[in-house]
């Protein structure tokens, strides 16, 4: 069974962010020595939703009128490319009330853009079965989101949470952050909630499952699971 381990310390950590506040540390809460040296020099990314449309890949490709070309390439139904063959001829020879024409390679100077007559119900339910398959994924991973100035009830109530997702087989995102419009934390506070977490963390006999990155005091994020 691996544990959590190469704990950096805490109160150094914290001694550095607050001794010298002009300075923005990020640092690495734990490291494995099977994984590489981070760079440090690295901001935490937040993840940006994806619209439906985009996050199935149709809704940024032309269709029917909107694609800006004279003449096209067909996908038939052999997989293979018909010949070059006007836009506003290919628009003519399907029913349009149930399939759509899609542009599924770039305009290219000199050459025509590949396109697919695609069925509207068929696409519908592929749609309908990705949103299903990440609706899945989703309820699959939780996410724990702790203030960093959290009263004690509530950090109590969070930590098993924490310990009942992990003892699940869950994977947790343990968000720690600052929300808008809350007090400043302390040295203090910061200090215990990230012990807190941790230990928490290690009596699960859970381990982190990438490397992790932040600012103490304003936004850290731990994915962990147990093994």
């Amino acid at each position: 069974m691996k544990h959590i381990c190469n704990l950096i310390s805490t109160t150094q950590a914290l001694r550095h962010v607050f001794v010298s506040p002009s300075q923005f540390i990020r640092f690495q809460l734990f490291r494995s020595t099977t994984l590489p040296t981070l760079n440090q020099s690295r901001f935490l990314h937040v993840k940006r939703r994806l619209s439906p449309a985009q996050s199935t890949g149709t809704g940024s490709q032309p269709r029917d009128e909107e694609i800006r070309a004279e003449f096209v390439q067909v996908v038939n139904e052999n997989n293979s490319l018909d010949p070059p063959i006007r836009l506003r001829d290919v628009l003519h020879t399907f029913n349009r009330s149930e399939n759509y024409l899609q542009q599924v390679s770039p305009t290219l100077p000199g050459k025509p853009p590949v396109c697919k007559i695609v069925n509207r119900v068929a696409m519908r339910e592929l749609e309908r079965s990705k949103a299903k398959a990440a609706h899945a994924a989703k309820a699959a991973n939780k996410q724990i989101e702790l203030n960093w100035a959290i009263d004690a009830h509530d950090l109590d109530h969070r930590l098993k949470q924490l310990t009942t997702f992990l003892e699940k087989g869950r994977k947790v995102e343990v968000v720690l952050t600052r929300k808008r419009g809350k007090r400043a934390p302390t040295v203090e506070e910061i200090k215990h909630l990230m012990d807190s977490v941790i230990s928490t963390i290690k009596e699960a006999n859970a381990m982190q499952i990438r490397p992790i990155e932040g600012e103490p005091g304003k936004h850290v994020v731990l994915i962990v699971k147990k093994e």
